[in-house]
């Protein structure tokens, strides 16, 4: 079956774009257009899957038609999602207002759109259970008020709310007539115990308490009543009602008396199985709390675990108990290294030294999620991380270097303001290079993400043969980047073992790429080819 995908789009550009990375999935997935004013009509023509909308296309025109979809039976549970570049206009607050359910980011790759498809799919499939749900409620509600069990919801303050029909055939009595006659009496401790006492074990934390009591119907005549109460709590835990379910078990009684007037050990036998049933249900609640205790143990070691694997891997770990080794032919590769590192260790205090370093990886973390890269680990000071991995892509070694030109701005930036402070400024060496790696999972008891190759040690010499303040790239990678970033080479440098490699510094994005003076920050002609990669 065909995937109808819905784009809002009045330019074009979006809908070129998403033909452009679906092209290999025309069997699967069916693409329209529409403009922004025109969404609603689409919708109910073309009756898609899913509906993309572009961050321009929320204008008043584009926000009534998908506020029209939320208010119709027929395109209700289509779910929206918006393209955006997560710029300062957008106000993620009030487009979920408006009924989008998720936002993906400009340019977005072809994995990335089917993982938010297949969320929002999810998503709809909740809400649908959801109300099913509620329909199942509702007619749960019809039988409680025509069963002829009776059905009584106790406030907490001790007080009779509601009964069913089934209630008032069972004692001749109207609620109000009930109130008026008993309720004085019920809830009192002496007049009845019973009630008192179910009512203080719900408090002490039963899940239900059972027990009967003798009554006389309005006409007078004796009835047994087997009462069954729960309690209902809020979300603070702390009970609101209690529900009575209340069964007339005259017969029943009657013939337990007759048994017991002629065989007592029957009684004696009932005792046991009511204990035991009472030791069986401690049992089970005993084993419910065992198993929260583990699915909470386990909530915390999937979390500890995406920590420290990117999340294929863990998932794999999880599934099968291994995660195989995988090789690599284009990934590039980052390290860092802070300049004179031990002679900082000798004039700072060791906790201020700490705190110093674990801000500066925190921001080198910050900025390489914004492209897409992996980290790898720390040692020491040094920081090693690459792109391409474990999701593949043809944009890495651009994707890296933008990534180091943005750290070592902020390098400059952040020494500027301690030199303003009087304090001493840290230093970094930055070095790059693309090549083929193996990267897997090693350690039994503490796992560690790694990856191995000749590219991981000219890495690292990109980095020892670098400047502070500069990006260095091996030739490998100047090959990937030179059509978009304005280089300087610096020759063949001899590096460890008599080896010499080409190495260029990295300036800056060139002018016609840039959206800043710095060259930091690509424009909109540079992520339009970009995304192709």
């Amino acid at each position: 079956m065909i995937y109808k995908i819905l784009i809002a789009d009045d330019k074009g550009n979006a809908f070129s774009y998403l033909q452009d990375i679906l092209k290999d999935d025309k069997d699967r997935f069916g693409i329209s257009q529409s403009a922004r004013s025109e969404i609603y009509n689409s919708a109910l023509l073309v009756q898609p899957n899913i509906i993309l909308i572009s961050v321009e296309s929320l204008a008043r025109n584009g926000i009534e038609s998908i506020m029209s979809l939320k208010q119709d039976k027929l395109t209700h549970d289509i779910p929206v999602i918006l393209i955006t570049d997560y710029s300062p206009r957008t106000n993620f607050d009030r487009v979920f207002e408006y009924g989008i359910v998720d936002f993906i980011r400009s340019p977005y790759s072809k994995d990335e759109l089917l993982m938010r498809i297949e969320a929002a799919e999810s998503r709809r499939d909740f809400q649908h259970d959801i109300y099913i749900e509620h329909e199942l409620l509702r007619e749960l509600s019809i039988v409680a008020r025509k069963t002829a069990t009776g059905v009584v919801i106790i406030s907490n303050k001790n007080k009779i709310e509601w009964v069913n029909e089934g209630f008032e055939k069972m004692y001749g009595y109207t609620l109000e007539e009930f109130r008026k006659k008993f309720e004085s009496l019920l809830f009192d401790p002496e007049n009845n115990p019973k009630l008192n006492d179910a009512i203080q074990k719900c408090r002490e934390g039963a899940e239900s308490s059972a027990y009967e009591k003798k009554w006389q119907t309005k006409d007078g005549q004796p009835i047994w009543i087997q009462t069954t109460l729960t309690p209902v709590y809020n979300e603070q835990d702390q009970i609101i009602k209690y529900i009575a379910i209340e069964s007339n078990v005259t017969e029943l009684k009657e013939a337990e008396e007759r048994l017991e007037a002629k065989n007592e050990s029957l009684v004696t036998l009932t005792e046991h199985l009511e204990n035991s049933n009472l030791l069986l249900e401690k049992q089970r609640q005993e084993i419910e709390k065992q198993k929260e205790l583990s699915e909470e143990q386990k909530k915390k070691s999937d979390e500890l675990l995406l920590n420290i694997l990117p999340f294929e891997t863990a998932e794999q770990l999880k599934k099968k108990g291994f995660a195989k080794s995988k090789q690599y032919k284009l990934v590039s590769i980052l390290f860092t290294d802070f300049k004179d590192f031990s002679k900082l260790t000798g004039i700072m205090e060791s906790q201020d030294l700490v705190e110093e370093l674990n801000m500066y990886i925190q921001k080198f973390d910050e900025i390489i999620e914004g492209h897409y890269i992996e980290k790898i680990k720390t040692i020491g000071d040094a920081y090693m991380c690459a792109g391409g991995l474990p999701l593949r892509n043809k944009s890495n070694p651009i994707d890296v270097t933008l990534a180091g030109l943005e750290i070592q701005k902020f390098m400059k930036e952040y020494a500027e303001e301690e030199k303003m402070k009087n304090e001493t400024a840290w230093e970094l060496r930055l070095g790059i290079h693309t090549g083929e790696v193996i990267a897997g999972v090693i350690g039994k008891k503490k796992f560690a993400y790694d990856i191995w190759g000749d590219a991981v040690n000219k890495a690292n010499r990109m980095e020892q043969s670098g400047e502070v303040g500069k990006v260095n790239v091996s030739g490998d990678t100047y090959e990937f980047i030179k059509d978009y970033f304005d280089c300087t080479y610096r020759g063949k440098i001899e590096v460890k073992n008599n080896i010499e490699l080409d190495m260029y510094f990295v300036n800056r994005l060139k002018p016609e790429y840039s959206d800043d003076e710095y060259g930091i920050v690509p424009n909109a002609e540079f992520l339009k080819k970009l995304s192709k990669y």
